[in-house]
């Protein structure tokens, strides 16, 4: 790894965040030409919950907590590094799962929902960081999911998230039933991934789910 690279995650871990992959963009990733590598950043977990429950914006009781810490604490990292940041809730929105496509550490899972070599199917983003520096991203020939029994296509309950797609209306309403109880702690699908599935503390998972249903 690059002294960047250790440098910018040694500034992470103190925020319980990772770097979960990086690439060089091209002029279709339609970002300013002095950026030559983009970071894509993620949670550090299980650590990253806890580290964000002792934030202000946690605490605040003002909309869109996570966000707003997200958005502060990447953006004092960018300007140490004199990097731009990139966050994907916020405009102009950047196409984050086609730039994790060219990351090597992910790729796309039978049930076309994001795998991570490492955070499995609960990878996910809450910012990047584009650099001056060219480092050259590692070749992303590797299927992650070669040697997976894969339970993600079958342990839906409602058969909402399978191979052919995602049924967002059925998986609401199940969500909203005494049955979904377990799911609501949680997305049995992603839980299924043998690869990062004791990462996510449920209390985590809850937020989200909870932030989804009134989405």
């Amino acid at each position: 790894m690059s002294n960047t690279l250790l440098s910018v995650q040694r500034m992470l871990d103190k925020k319980s965040l990772d770097i979960v992959g990086y690439f060089n963009p091209d002029e279709s990733d339609n970002v300013c030409s002095k950026v030559k590598t983009i970071l894509l950043i993620g949670p550090k977990e299980p650590y990253f919950w806890d580290a964000f429950k002792k934030s202000r914006e946690y605490r605040d009781n003002k909309e869109n907590p996570l966000d707003r810490w997200s958005k502060k604490t990447i953006k004092e990292i960018a300007i140490k590094f004199d990097a731009r940041s990139f966050f994907p809730f916020e405009e102009p929105f950047q196409p984050f799962i086609t730039w994790a496509k060219k990351c090597s550490t992910m790729r796309s899972s039978p049930i076309h929902l994001l795998v991570h070599k490492e955070k499995g199917l609960f990878i996910s983003f809450r910012g990047a960081l584009g650099i001056n520096e060219y480092i050259e991203s590692p070749n992303n020939s590797e299927d992650i999911c070669t040697p997976c029994e894969k339970p993600c296509l079958t342990v839906c309950p409602v058969s909402a998230l399978n191979k052919d797609g995602y049924d967002v209306t059925r998986c609401k309403d199940y969500l909203n039933t005494s049955g979904g109880q377990d799911c609501r702690d949680g997305c049995l699908v992603r839980r299924s991934c043998p690869t990062g599935q004791t990462l996510r503390t449920r209390e985590q998972s809850n937020f989200h789910m909870k932030a989804f249903l009134n989405g």
